[in-house]
């Protein structure tokens, strides 16, 4: 049987090797120089260096500047916009009630038709020229139908209108206003189980024959209805059936997700 012979490898022959590498390796090149070599290394090496320079550079000081200066004035600017909207509702609450109201039963006369039509563009003006002001300072999440109501809350907190929650979901959210200023004084209403709910000058109030709850579902409805569609049209307001100027006990507005998940 033939004997395999191996050669001993020496230090030697480690030597030989490495100089030998040295003789017949390539020119030493630098490293940037070679990411030159072609026109697209060029333009690709390019991106990259200002990719990685602006990621250490100018993204930091974007955030810094957006954090120090760009949401204190946003946060300034949406605060006095809610301070102002506030404000002109808490101011004109009552003459928009008491017009809104009279021109509903006289909508056929003259200036009553005027107020009858422009009224309800009025209202979809004062969403879209506060929405995004509310929508940050209530911190409104457009995708949970029950921070959408926070809206109608506020409008309650503001003019004085009471209610509570009563159901809330992903898909639907239930709330009932329990307590009116306005119905007996600026708004006619139905005398009957609901006088105790009324403003106490509802003795002396304006009553009415039937269902009185025209201005409320003429225009306070739809304005609810504005506010939903105004944040996210995949929610929706119910037809509101039950109402305190109509004699009922409270108001029930459902909010709801026109398509369940």
């Amino acid at each position: 049987m033939e004997t395999i012979q191996r050669k001993i490898f020496t230090i030697d022959d480690l030597r030989e090797e490495i100089e030998h590498w040295r003789i017949n390796k390539n020119p030493r090149k630098a490293f940037f120089r070679s990411l030159l070599e072609t026109p697209e290394s060029s333009i690709a090496f390019l991106i990259f260096f200002i990719f990685i320079l602006s990621a250490i550079t100018v993204l930091p000081v974007v955030e810094l500047f957006v954090f120090l200066v760009i949401r204190p004035i946003l946060a300034v600017f949406h605060g006095i916009m809610v301070i102002i909207a506030a404000v002109f509702l808490r101011l004109s609450v009552r003459l928009l009630g008491h017009v809104g109201s009279q021109a509903v039963i006289h909508r056929e006369r003259m200036l009553s038709k005027i107020i009858y039509s422009v009224l309800p563009a009025f209202l979809r003006g004062f969403v879209h020229v506060f929405g995004t002001s509310l929508k940050y300072y209530l911190r409104i999440d457009p995708h949970d139908v029950r921070s959408i109501g926070k809206i109608q809350e506020w409008v309650d907190d503001t003019v004085g209108v009471e209610g509570v929650w009563i159901e809330s979901d992903v898909n639907r959210a239930v709330r009932l206003e329990t307590w009116c200023p306005y119905v007996g004084a600026q708004l006619p209403y139905v005398k009957g189980k609901a006088d105790k709910k009324l403003n106490p000058e509802f003795l002396a109030g304006k009553t009415c024959e039937g269902d009185c709850s025209y201005f409320c579902n003429g225009f306070m409805v739809n304005w609810v209805n504005y506010w939903i569609k105004y944040y996210n049209p995949d929610f929706e307001l119910e037809p509101v059936k039950t109402l305190i100027p109509a004699g009922d006990e409270f108001c029930e507005f459902v909010y709801k997700r026109k398509r369940p998940l």
